[in-house]
């Protein structure tokens, strides 16, 4: 198998992620990395035993992809020279600082006639991937995306720091238009806001209730699906739980939890077994194996694009 020359622009949190796994990953040629801040650059090339490159074109014309995970704000400027280098492209979530730089962003890779995805690593939890099947005809879904303040991130909404995994899980399993919503939100710590709340409806009558915040005291990642009958829990952590009415929704594996309720009717509880997979590198696995073969991604930058305008709209609502 030919192995994808691959750079990283931007080492911070996730950039010095990104370096650490491409450096193992036998699908990759790790070319290098790129970063204003030299110091950090060159501790991270040393720690990965990869080239820290000075000037940002000359590792672009010795790659076949690239990874950017600098600040939002210089997404579209590095992924058009990327573009234009003859790179693929993955861009790290949110895909840009505004929907005219994310779709300008997407014209680009198409032009080139490259392939372009955004990091929504959610996508790749595994917790997600095994629940993803049972997510049919739902009715109403429950979400809160909550950590405790890490500074991290402080560049942008927490809407298009924490709400947008949320946002882009909905819009890839609903696969429907919004119709209405309901937006609040604060600013506590940062000039934007740190907190919200929004309930979204789609086309197909879905109701989506989703909380974010970055100012916890606690972290938690959940999601809640229901649908007639039937409810599915996922804890992004690594938890699947699901819950039917008997002969209602997905089939019962043998030995699942029964409790009967006063009416008669009798409810079955059961756990999905959640494989132990790192999230970020079946992201980039995929993004790799995209490259090569030309397949869209699961995360394309088209889809990137609708999830950072539903962002968009719901940062103007709670204004």
């Amino acid at each position: 198998m030919k192995k994808v020359k691959t750079g990283v622009i931007g080492t911070g949190h996730l950039g010095n992620y990104h370096t650490k796994i491409l450096s193992g990953l036998r699908e990759a040629e790790l070319i290098g990395i790129f970063d204003i801040d030299s110091a950090r650059m060159e501790k991270i090339a040393n720690d990965y035993g990869t080239h820290a490159f000075a000037n940002i074109e000359k590792l672009l014309e010795r790659c076949d992809a690239v990874i950017i995970a600098s600040s939002t704000a210089t997404h579209r400027e590095i992924a058009e020279r990327a573009f234009d280098a003859g790179c693929h492209v993955l861009v790290e979530k949110p895909i840009a600082e505004n929907t005219s730089d994310g779709r300008k962003m997407v014209e680009a890779a198409e032009n080139a006639g490259r392939t372009l995805m955004v990091g929504h690593v959610e996508h790749f939890n595994p917790a997600f991937e095994v629940a993803e099947p049972y997510l049919k005809d739902l009715l109403f879904v429950e979400g809160h995306r909550l950590t405790i303040y890490r500074g991290r991130g402080a560049d942008v909404s927490v809407l298009h720091d924490l709400l947008i995994h949320d946002l882009e899980l909905l819009l890839a399993v609903i696969g429907e238009e919004v119709i209405s919503m309901e937006a609040s939100g604060s600013t506590i710590l940062t000039d934007k806001p740190d907190i919200a709340n929004v309930r979204l409806k789609f086309a197909g009558g879905c109701v989506a209730n989703l909380t974010a915040s970055r100012i916890s005291l606690t972290n938690m990642r959940k999601m809640r699906f229901f649908m007639k009958g039937a409810y599915v829990g996922v804890d992004f952590g690594g938890e699947v739980s699901i819950a039917t009415l008997l002969g209602r929704g997905p089939a019962p594996p043998e030995g699942a939890d029964r409790m009967e309720m006063p009416g008669g009717e009798t409810i079955l509880r059961w756990n999905i077994p959640v494989p132990e997979r790192n999230a970020l590198q079946s992201e980039l696995e995929h993004f790799l194996m995209c490259v090569r073969t030309g397949e869209r991604p699961r995360v394309s930058g088209g889809h990137g694009l609708k999830a950072l305008e539903l962002a968009d709209v719901i940062l103007e609502k709670i204004g």
